[in-house]
C-alpha cells in the first residue's frame, strides 16, 4: 500500500465533507426561511418517515460488500453483481411498502405524493450503490469525494431552481429524484466498473442478504434511533414542533455527517487489518479518540454559548424558539464523534449483531423516554431524550471495544483539551452580545491558542496521530 494513503483518504473525505456541508448548509438557510416553521415540519417529517425504509432498502449490503471486497479483491465482480440485484429488489419492495403504509395510515395527499417520490429516489440511489461500494472498497476515496461534491453541487442548483420558481415541498423532492438519476451516471463513470450482466440466482441474493443481516439490523436500529423523535413529535404534538426541532437538529446532523466521513475512511483499512494485524487495529482505536474529543469539545461549547444569535442569524427570528433545543442537542455531538470509529472496528470484527442490539435497545429507550417527555415538554423533551441516548450508546460501545480489543483508555494529556475548552467558554461568556462573528472568532482563536500554549503540537497524542496518518 502506498505511503500516507490513509492520510490522503481522510484528507479527501474531510475536504469533500467541508465543501458539501458549506454548499448544503448555505442552501438550507434559504430553504428553512422559505418554508417556515410549519412547512419545514412537514418536509422534515417526510424525510424522517422515509429514513428507516431507506435503511431497509440498503439493509447493510453496502457495508457487508465493502468488507468482503476489502478482504478479497479478486471477488469484486461477483460481489458487486449480487449486490446490484439485491439492493434493487429491496429498494423496490420497501418503496411499495412505504407508500402503501402512508396510504393506510391516512396521510394527506401531498404528504403521500412526496413519500412516493422519495421511494423512487431510494430506488435510484440503490442502483448507484454498487459503484460507490466499488470505489470505497478499493480505497479510491478521492473518487468518492468527487462524487459527493458533485452530488452536493447539483443538489444545490436543483434546490435553488425550485425556490426561484416558487415550488413547494413536492417540487423539492422531485428535484432530488432528478439529481439522483444524474448521479447514477456519474457514479458509473467514476467507478469505471462493468457489472456482470449474467442473471444472479435468487438463492445467491438470499445468501448475501442473510449474511448482511447483522449490518442490516444495525442500520435499521441506527435509522430508527436517529429519526424516531421527529416522527413522534409529529404524532404527539404538531408540525410546528417538528419544524423547530428540525432547525436545531441540522447542527447535530452536520456532526453526524462529519463523524461518518472521518470514520468511513478507516473502515476498509480496519476490515483489511482485522485478521492479520490486531495491534494495528488497537493503535487506530487508541490514537483516534482523543482527536475526536478535541474536535467535539469546541463544537459543543461554542454552539451552546452562541445558540440564540446563531439560530436568529441563520434561520430568522421565526425560529428563535429553536435556540434552547440547540443548546441541549449539541451535547450529543461528543458521543457521536467518539463512537464512530469504534463502531466501524466492531463491524469489521463481525460484531454487527452486537452493535445492532445496542442501537435497537437505544431506539427502544428513545421511544419510551419520548413518550414520557414529549407530551409535557414537546421538542425540549425530545432533545433531552436524544442526548441521553447518545451518551448511553457511547457507554455501551466503549464497553464492547474494551472487551473485544483490550484497548487501554488512557486519560493522559486530556487536561489540555479540557483547559482549552474552559478558556473558550470563558471568552464566549465575556464576548456575549458582541455579535456572532466576533464571538465565534474569539472562541476559535482562544481554543486553538490554548492548545498551542499547552504544548499540543509536541504532545504524545499529536505524535501518535502523525504516525498513524503516515501509514
Amino acid at each position: 500500500m502506498r505511503q500516507s494513503r490513509l492520510f490522503r483518504n481522510v484528507s479527501a473525505l474531510v475536504l469533500a465533507q467541508g465543501v458539501t456541508k458549506i454548499l448544503n448548509f448555505a442552501v438550507s438557510l434559504v430553504l428553512v426561511r422559505y418554508l417556515g416553521v410549519e412547512e419545514l415540519g412537514r418536509y422534515s417529517y417526510i424525510i424522517a418517515y422515509a429514513f428507516p425504509f431507506g435503511a431497509l432498502a440498503d439493509f447493510g449490503l453496502a457495508a457487508y460488500s465493502i468488507r468482503e471486497i476489502s478482504r478479497d479483491p479478486s471477488r469484486a465482480s461477483e460481489v458487486l453483481a449480487v449486490l446490484r440485484r439485491a439492493v434493487l429488489l429491496l429498494g423496490g419492495a420497501t418503496g411499495i411498502v412505504m407508500v402503501g403504509l402512508a396510504v393506510l395510515t391516512g396521510h394527506e395527499v401531498l404528504t403521500t405524493a412526496c413519500i412516493a417520490v422519495v421511494a423512487l429516489t431510494n430506488l435510484v440511489s440503490a442502483a448507484t450503490t454498487p459503484f460507490v461500494v466499488s470505489m470505497t472498497a478499493r480505497e479510491d476515496l478521492h473518487l468518492v469525494s468527487v462524487y459527493r461534491v458533485a452530488a452536493a453541487a447539483l443538489g444545490v442548483v436543483a434546490t435553488v431552481a425550485v425556490l426561484f420558481w416558487g415550488g413547494g415541498i413536492f417540487a423539492l423532492f422531485a428535484a432530488t429524484a432528478g439529481v439522483n438519476v444524474v448521479m447514477w451516471f456519474a457514479g458509473r463513470m467514476l467507478a469505471g466498473v462493468s457489472l456482470l450482466s449474467s442473471p444472479v440466482p435468487l438463492t445467491v441474493v438470499r445468501t448475501m442478504v442473510g449474511r448482511a443481516a447483522p449490518f442490516g439490523f444495525l442500520l435499521l436500529g441506527f435509522a430508527l434511533y436517529y429519526r424516531i423523535d421527529m416522527i413522534m413529535l409529529r404524532w404527539l404534538r404538531d408540525e410546528g414542533a417538528v419544524g423547530l426541532y428540525s432547525a436545531a437538529y441540522r447542527f447535530l446532523d452536520a456532526v453526524i455527517l462529519l463523524a461518518a466521513t472521518l470514520g468511513g475512511s478507516f473502515y476498509p483499512r480496519l476490515s483489511n487489518m482485522m485478521a492479520r494485524d490486531l495491534d494495528g487495529v488497537r493503535d487506530i482505536l487508541e490514537y483516534t479518540w482523543k482527536p475526536m474529543l478535541a474536535l467535539g469539545l469546541p463544537v459543543a461549547s461554542g454552539a451552546f454559548f452562541v445558540a440564540q444569535p446563531l439560530i436568529v442569524v441563520l434561520f430568522g427570528r421565526e425560529f428563535i424558539d429553536a435556540a434552547p433545543l440547540l443548546q441541549i442537542l449539541i451535547w450529543g455531538s461528543l458521543p457521536i464523534l467518539l463512537i464512530n470509529i469504534p463502531s466501524h472496528a466492531l463491524n469489521a470484527a463481525n460484531r454487527a449483531w452486537t452493535l445492532a442490539a445496542v442501537f435497537g435497545l437505544n431506539a427502544l429507550v428513545n421511544v419510551l423516554v419520548n413518550f414520557a417527555l414529549i407530551p409535557r415538554w414537546g421538542a425540549v423533551g425530545a432533545s433531552m431524550a436524544t442526548v441521553l441516548c447518545e451518551w448511553l450508546a457511547l457507554v455501551f460501545v466503549t464497553l464492547l471495544v474494551r472487551r473485544e480489543f483490550k484497548v487501554p483508555c488512557s486519560l493522559e494529556g486530556i487536561w489540555r483539551y479540557v483547559l482549552a475548552a474552559a478558556g473558550m467558554a470563558i471568552v464566549l461568556g465575556l464576548t456575549s452580545g458582541a455579535g456572532l462573528v466576533i464571538e465565534l472568532s474569539a472562541g476559535v482563536v482562544t481554543y486553538a491558542g490554548c492548545l498551542l500554549l499547552l504544548g499540543y503540537l509536541r504532545s504524545a497524542d499529536m505524535l501518535a496521530m502523525r504516525r498513524l496518518l503516515a501509514q
